[in-house]
């Protein structure tokens, strides 16, 4: 028994990697490194000792260890446990949990008042900073599993952690957040604090790869974020099984947990093949930058498929047939959560497809979408949080209607038609399945078969249900017969056809291609890949802010601004009338991306040398008035005069409890300063709804039948004439579109081939 007590891993071993890894110096982007020196001072390096000497003094290692050790050092990927604590609910709750002999409860009282645009930026810092001066290095009394124990009874409070942790915790009496957390913190040293706060976050980031420098300028010219190298956790898994068991495993089960006990068992499964209940891991896809670009990255392959990419949500699908009662389902989104309930409106739908089926568990990719009975046709994104708020089950049902959002009482040219989030065709939208993959028959995994098999496969077991399940349409591009300029020709065709046809894009499969296969990926084709051709308007910044997210992408202290306000004009034909009218802006999106560094810091430059600080600035000081949305969170400085910016984006959508339409994934191309463009030069809130329906696929007459644009819209492009010339106009537009973009997409390949250059791979989740 004191044997097997002393082999227990204090949590500060752990904690003495993290803060090895921390205090890693960034490199200047204007030095020269030297290789062999960064090879040895790189987190993996550290990681490797540091697996060494764990071995030496605590083997053989306690049972669960390498579960233990994954989800401490990878927060973010352990998807079972959920704490609901961001920053600012923790730190109202941290300040009565901690040690009083190592952090004076005077300074403890400064958490409460933490805010991340005056400090840091990174609670773990501040609290590292509160500790007493004269207070020593210390091994806390915690051990590995102590933590975990406490970390699955803190997740085990949480609706949205997984049903294990509560019945597991079910028969015991629930303590509060608080009594966990005291818990968990009492006689905690100052380190090992900051980092236990940081992992119930979630987010290790900011403080392992903390900003090198506070200042703006010198963090965006100066260093990048290649400067520090980031742990992996392939990485870890190679360094702590070198066999490569673990790894293999954790790609057939994208869980910690599996991969884990894959590795504890010996690496008894040489093969490993997905379980049902478990997701699997979903391959990256390369970025198609053109046809021709595309078609390279396949090169190697003699046959390739073009498969249409729709516009929905990813579902990973799990059904078992255990012959008695109902067959269970499973389904993980994108991210790995399981959404089985959030989805349970396609549980029926699931059934539909798999009448003809009978051979054991099955494990499905399809992407869940929004269907109309009316239109017959797949509806915009955006429609399907309101259908799973209506249908879900379980801690997300609901969860999308939180409160009416209203917009300033200023504004005065809003189109009062253009308000309403909902349509008549509510009562006709469900949610549908376009299957595309099979990951598991039986007991036969399908992730080492070509993707030719795999599709023949798809094709037997599903039943096609028109309006609720589908199979992903697809064409031949290459078949092995055809020249090259033959396959460039006939992408083309099909992408502009998908284009004019308002789908997302393609995406390009060899058909000898494995799932996963990473000398053959998958390639995504969609317009805004291809540089310049994304949807593109002129709008206005009005405010920013430090968003953390960004922020630590780029490693940038909170004195920068990483996240701009962007607005639209909403009062033109007020102003028209009277010329001493204020313009009015409605703020009702943000774009964090787009800017290099170099141009982030001039653009810093420009706001902080004419902002007003603050979320609510005097309006007296501002030459406009403006409306924001309030689910959008506070700014911190306001810009006395607009700044004109150019956006690119993936096409418009709507936000959650939006009344507008905004550009998808937008990212700011260019900035003008006053003597270039004025801000009035931006787009008025009329015109950007007018080129939203317009490159959604919807014109104004459709909108009028959806009650979206009413009257105005009917005023703006007249009566409409009889079906069938509706139909020849309608046609007629179609085939011009399809012919406009073929050549925009020919132009584009001509271009590149004069270049000839090495295929340049960016890959996307």
């Amino acid at each position: 028994m004191a044997n097997a007590q002393a082999k227990q891993i204090p949590f500060s071993f752990l904690v003495s990697l993290l803060h090895e890894i921390a205090n890693l110096p960034a490199h200047n982007t204007s030095l020269r490194v030297n290789k062999q020196s960064s090879v040895n001072r790189s987190p993996a390096h550290i990681l490797r000792l540091w697996v060494e000497a764990l071995k030496k003094n605590y083997s053989p290692l306690p049972r669960d260890t390498t579960t233990h050790v994954l989800r401490l050092l990878f927060p973010e990927e352990d998807s079972h446990r959920k704490y609901d604590l961001q920053e600012a609910r923790l730190s109202q709750l941290l300040p009565e949990c901690l040690d009083t002999s190592t952090f004076p409860p005077i300074s403890t009282t400064r958490l409460k008042q933490w805010s991340k645009q005056q400090n840091s930026g990174c609670l773990g810092q501040e609290i590292l900073a509160l500790q007493s001066s004269d207070a020593e290095p210390s091994i806390g009394p915690n051990s590995l599993q102590g933590i975990n124990v406490l970390l699955d009874e803190l997740a085990s409070t949480s609706a949205f952690s997984d049903k294990t942790l509560h019945v597991a915790h079910s028969l015991s009496p629930q303590r509060s957040k608080h009594a966990i957390l005291r818990s968990l913190f009492e006689s905690l040293p100052a380190l090992d604090a900051a980092y236990l706060t940081q992992i119930i976050l979630k987010d290790l980031r900011p403080i392992l790869y903390a900003p090198p420098v506070a200042s703006t300028s010198r963090a965006l010219l100066e260093y990048n974020t290649n400067s520090k190298s980031v742990l992996t956790k392939e990485q870890f898994m190679k360094i702590w099984d070198p066999s490569g068991s673990m790894l293999k495993m954790y790609r057939a089960r994208a869980n910690m947990t599996e991969a884990a006990l894959c590795f504890e068992a010996g690496g008894a499964i040489l093969h490993p093949r997905p379980r049902w209940g478990v997701p699997v891991e979903i391959p990256k896809s390369a970025k198609g930058r053109s046809p021709l670009h595309a078609l390279n990255v396949l090169r190697l392959s003699n046959a390739i498929w073009a498969e249409t990419k729709y516009d929905g949500e990813r579902a990973q699908i799990h059904v078992r047939f255990s012959g008695q009662g109902d067959p269970q389902i499973t389904i993980f989104s994108k991210s790995k959560r399981d959404s089985t309930m959030d989805r349970i409106a396609v549980h029926p739908i699931i059934m539909e497809a798999l009448a003809g089926y009978s051979m054991g568990d099955i494990i499905l990719d399809a992407e869940m979408v929004a269907y109309s009975d009316e239109r017959h046709r797949i509806e915009e994104f955006w429609h399907i949080r309101s259908l799973i708020a209506r249908t879900a089950e379980g801690a997300r049902a609901g969860g999308y209607r939180r409160g009416e959002i209203k917009h300033d009482s200023y504004t005065q040219d809003s189109c009062p038609s253009l308000h309403s989030n909902a349509s008549s065709t509510a009562s006709t939208l469900h949610l549908a399945l376009v299957f595309f993959d099979v990951l598991q028959v039986g007991a036969a995994s399908m992730l080492n078969a070509p993707y030719y098999m795999r599709r023949s496969l798809l094709e037997s077991i599903i039943t096609p249900v028109p309006g609720r399940s589908m199979l992903a349409e697809r064409a031949v591009i290459v078949d092995g017969q055809e020249q090259e300029p033959e396959g460039q020709k006939r992408l083309r065709e099909i992408w502009a056809k998908r284009i004019t046809e308002c789908e997302e894009g393609l995406v390009l499969k060899a058909s000898d291609s494995t799932y996963g296969d990473w000398k053959l990926p998958w390639v995504k084709l969609k317009k805004d890949y291809v540089p310049g051709y994304g949807d593109t308007i002129d709008l206005v910044v009005v405010a920013a802010a430090w968003e953390k997210d960004r922020a630590r992408e780029l490693r940038l202290s909170p004195s920068t601004l990483t996240t701009f306000y962007i607005a639209v004009l909403s009062n033109s034909e007020q102003m028209n009338i009277d010329p001493g009218c204020k313009p009015h802006f409605v703020a009702y999106f943000t774009a964090s991306y787009g800017l290099t560094r170099e141009q982030l810091e001039e653009f810093n430059f420009w706001i902080r040398a004419d902002a007003v600080d603050g979320p609510k600035p005097p309006i007296d000081e501002l030459c406009y008035t403006y409306a924001m949305l309030q689910t959008l969170p506070r700014p911190s400085v306001f810009v006395r005069k607009p700044i004109l910016v150019e956006l690119c984006g993936a096409g418009f959508t709507k936000a959650l409890q939006s009344k507008y339409y905004e550009l998808r994934f937008p990212r700011i191309t260019k900035t003008f300063r006053p003597s270039e463009r004025s801000y009035m030069e931006c787009i008025t809130l009329r015109g950007l709804q007018t080129i939203a329906f317009e490159a959604v696929g919807r014109e104004a007459h459709d909108a009028a039948k959806y009650k979206d644009l009413d009257d105005w819209g009917k005023g703006l492009w007249g009566k409409l004439g009889n079906d069938t010339a509706e139909k020849q106009r309608r046609e007629l537009k179609r085939q011009r579109s399809i012919v406009y973009w073929e050549e925009k997409l020919e132009s584009i390949d001509r271009v590149r081939s004069g270049k000839r250059r090495k295929v340049d791979l960016e890959m996307s989740p």
